[in-house]
């Protein structure tokens, strides 16, 4: 069979991706799409159902002697907005000056498709992999990790040695002179100008080895109503409260100095506060919801206990509070000493042509569940796509997308050799 690498076959693969909707949903129409390339080469798909129209794919090829490599991507996309403020038709799939626009063409179908093109372009080319290298697409990604807790949940993410998540992780070059990206790659202006200089490429490419989890959460006090002239024969939700407010930030507080060095630290926020019925009358009633982006170091699991410690102790000192969470995604950050690190810098370095800096990012990805149940798992993010994830005239560089087929095909290649 002939090789599925020319440019033609992958960018209309790209285009019919592109073209169909699955904004929070529907993503059984790319699953299909997907197992029916890969059985063209002779490799078979797990179709896993999350619900009616929402279906993952796995698959997997190599001899099963070896490490696990994983390799995830998601099907769904967040909305396009008003489709007037395109320049182009969001579902369209069009090319222009070596472009592809549209919907998800960056976040992350482009990824999604390099990722399996070269597990395709191995298997044609009967590389052998010792180990198991394992391709994953999921639902859901975009709206709480749906597919990836799925897949958790039934064992796949068990015996993972090394995870490459095919989230865009580039940017056009010219904004290497912008002061925010300078900050976060830690390099004064010199240095970013030079680097954009030594870029024969459009883009420039980062290897995000950290990023932040997520755990929100909400407080619910419960008191006793009665009237605002007669407050003794009642119960301040309220009051309850705050004081266990008081608790938790002195908590917050006592970790400031405690900081990830891609990271930073853990910045807890209060995104809603609501409580009492009417201003003549104790509120029986009372709530909070905080939002925290995670480290390693305070992890969610960690972060939770200590919150249950205090509700405890202010109900044993006569409250009556509750703590929901709903959601909790852990934090991710490898060394950058780590081999699949450095194994996807030297690669990377070599077939995208420039330097790669490495990264952490205040946002998830699915690795935030896979790493649940695995926690030594080495996990990058690495793939083609840019910063106009979620942005009208989304758009992915052709010219990277080709170069990531490549590089993936090295870089299993080499975590399996």
């Amino acid at each position: 069979m002939a090789r599925w690498s020319s440019m033609d076959e992958t960018v209309q693969a790209l285009s019919e991706l592109v073209k169909m909707n699955t904004v929070n949903d529907h993503e059984a129409v790319v699953a299909d799409y997907l197992a029916a390339l890969l059985k063209q080469h002779g490799i078979a798909a797990k179709l896993i159902e999350y619900a009616p129209g929402r279906t993952s794919l796995v698959a997997e090829i190599g001899d099963g002697n070896g490490p696990v490599v994983g390799f995830d991507g998601h099907a769904d996309t967040v909305t396009f907005g008003d489709a007037a403020k395109w320049a182009v038709d969001p579902l369209a799939g069009a090319v222009k000056d070596n472009r592809l626009f549209g919907c998800g063409a960056t976040d992350m179908k482009s990824g999604l498709l390099a990722g399996l093109f070269a597990l395709i372009n191995l298997k044609e080319q009967n590389v052998p992999l010792h180990g198991t290298l394992r391709y994953m697409a999921t639902v859901g990604e975009e709206d709480g990790h749906l597919g990836a807790e799925q897949l958790v949940d039934l064992g796949y993410a068990d015996d993972i040695d090394a995870l490459i998540v095919g989230e865009p992780s580039g940017a056009d070059k010219r904004l290497l002179t912008q002061p925010s990206i300078q900050a976060m790659l830690g390099a004064d202006d010199a240095t970013a100008r030079k680097m954009m200089a030594a870029n024969p490429t459009t883009e420039q490419h980062f290897i995000e080895l950290a990023h932040k989890g997520s755990l929100t959460f909400t407080v619910r006090s419960k008191g006793v109503a009665a009237h605002s002239s007669m407050p003794t024969i009642g119960k301040n939700a309220i009051d309850a409260l705050m004081t266990y407010y008081q608790q938790q930030t002195a908590y917050f507080d006592s970790f400031k100095a405690v900081k990830n060095p891609v990271l930073g630290s853990t910045v807890p926020v209060v995104t809603l506060i609501k409580g009492g019925e009417q201003i003549n009358t104790v509120p029986a009633n009372a709530e909070m919801s905080v939002k925290i982006r995670t480290i390693p170091e305070l992890r969610n699991d960690k972060i939770i206990a200590a919150l249950e410690k205090i509700i405890a102790d202010c109900n044993a000192q006569g409250a009556e509070l509750t703590l929901t969470v709903q959601d909790s995604f852990y934090p991710v950050h490898t060394p950058a000493s780590a081999h699949l690190v450095q194994v996807a810098k030297q690669i990377g370095e070599q077939v995208l042509t420039q330097a790669l800096p490495y990264f952490g990012a205040p946002g998830g990805t699915d690795a935030s569940s896979y790493i649940v149940k695995n926690p030594d798992m080495e996990i990058i993010v690495f793939g083609p796509g840019n910063i106009t994830a979620h942005q009208v005239n989304e758009y992915v560089d052709l010219d990277m997308y080709q170069r990531f087929i490549k590089l993936y095909e090295q870089l299993f290649t080499k975590l399996l050799k």
